[in-house]
């Protein structure tokens, strides 16, 4: 289960209110070209956010905003409506209601209660988490997955565990951000997401239960 996070109003950051705005002329876009589909992980990768839509939910735009240029311990897992983007993008809505991690060396924040955090959520169980090399060798030879080299690249993995259930990453936004590339295995046992470098080595190995809820 997730750990209990703080629930507080949080002051929405201009760089992210900037790349809302080009989602929302995006999404109007999209609604008059067919040929633009948003349905997918990493359909929408403009400024600080990346994300895509899913189905008819109350807040189906699922967006993962990166402050800054830290691709790590400060992310948002946002789920928005449209009419919030609009708002957002208007200056209308300053603040947003987050579940925030209250580890002092984490400042991940959901927008959903049941989210887990990649960092914090796992710590109590050391078969669960996320590591670093050489530790995540043994933590992938648990799980049966043998032959992982010290330096091992995207395409050394999918060689090893053939080609993953999910994908994302790796192109270039503005002011110089760069999505991380990622890969994702649903497995019998685990989950497992490999995120990597840009010089293309593995920069860590998240092992994840079965049932955790992406909230990329």
């Amino acid at each position: 289960m997730p750990k209990l996070k703080e629930h507080k109003l949080v002051p929405i950051p201009d760089e992210l209110r900037e790349s809302l705005r080009e989602v929302r002329t995006l999404i109007r876009e999209a609604k008059r070209d067919p040929s633009i589909s948003l349905s997918h992980g990493d359909a929408i990768q403009i400024g600080v956010v990346c994300g895509g839509r899913y189905g008819k939910k109350n807040r189906p735009y699922v967006l993962t905003y990166f402050p800054g240029n830290d691709c790590g311990r400060k992310r948002w897992f946002l789920t928005l409506h449209r009419t919030e983007i609009n708002d957002i993008a208007d200056g209308t809505m300053n603040e947003l209601f987050m579940y925030c991690c209250t580890s002092s060396d984490c400042q991940c924040k959901f927008r959903e209660c049941d989210e887990y955090c990649f960092y914090c959520d796992y710590i109590d169980d050391p078969n669960f988490g996320t590591f670093s090399f050489p530790q995540a060798l043994e933590k992938l030879a648990q799980r049966g997955i043998q032959g992982v080299t010290a330096a091992p690249k995207r395409e050394d993995v999918v060689a090893l565990l053939g080609e993953p259930d999910e994908a994302g990453g790796g192109i270039e936004q503005s002011l110089r951000r760069h999505i991380p590339v990622w890969v994702k295995y649903h497995r019998v046992d685990c989950q497992l997401h490999f995120e990597f470098f840009r010089s293309g080595e593995i920069k860590h190995v998240t092992v994840m239960e079965k049932n955790w809820k992406p909230g990329l």
